[in-house]
């Protein structure tokens, strides 16, 4: 039964255009070299078993019977912050020599928040990444150098994605040589 539920975490999770999305943008930045891969779907192969997913939040949270959107800030929130203080924070520790991405601004204060406890080598969290969803499909296609920054909406801001991937690929190379 476990195994089950472990291919369909697998299977399920950033399927399809997000997991393209992801899947491009961890190419880009070098992950799938950095752990001797042709690709970084190879995460998500079937039988894979070098990817966590997780989440800063472990269980659904709802605010006003919606759907948990940032607000409030989860670190003034003493529930919430005590779920990263004990579920991400164990994760963490099970996990000393994972890389870390999180996948918008909560989930990298989150990590920060754990970083501060010195729960976390920074080094091992790779923020900056666009969240992989149709949502971003501008910002994810300008980080992977698809679209002209001069060409992108003012909203997207070009510049400050095109310094992500730059530093990320750093960064990552410099894991490499750790």
């Amino acid at each position: 039964m476990e195994a089950q539920l472990a291919r369909a975490k697998l299977t399920a999770s950033f399927s399809g255009a997000m997991r393209a999305n992801l899947v491009a943008m961890l190419d880009r930045i070098g992950v799938a070299t950095h752990l001797g891969l042709g690709s970084a779907a190879e995460l998500f192969a079937p039988g894979a078993s070098r990817v966590h997913l997780t989440s800063a939040l472990r269980y659904p949270v709802f605010m006003g019977g919606r759907n948990y959107n940032g607000t409030p800030d989860m670190l003034g929130t003493p529930v919430l912050r005590a779920m990263i203080e004990t579920h991400l924070a164990e994760e963490v520790r099970l996990l000393p020599d994972a890389l870390w991405l999180p996948l918008g601004p909560q989930a990298g204060k989150a990590l920060a928040h754990l970083v501060g406890q010195g729960e976390i080598d920074p080094a091992r969290i790779l923020s900056g990444l666009p969240h992989p969803s149709g949502a971003n499909a501008e910002r994810v296609a300008v980080f992977l150098g698809r679209k002209p920054a001069h060409l992108a909406s003012r909203q997207t801001r070009a510049a400050p994605l095109l310094a992500a991937a730059e530093r990320l690929g750093a960064q990552v190379a410099q894991l490499g040589r750790a």
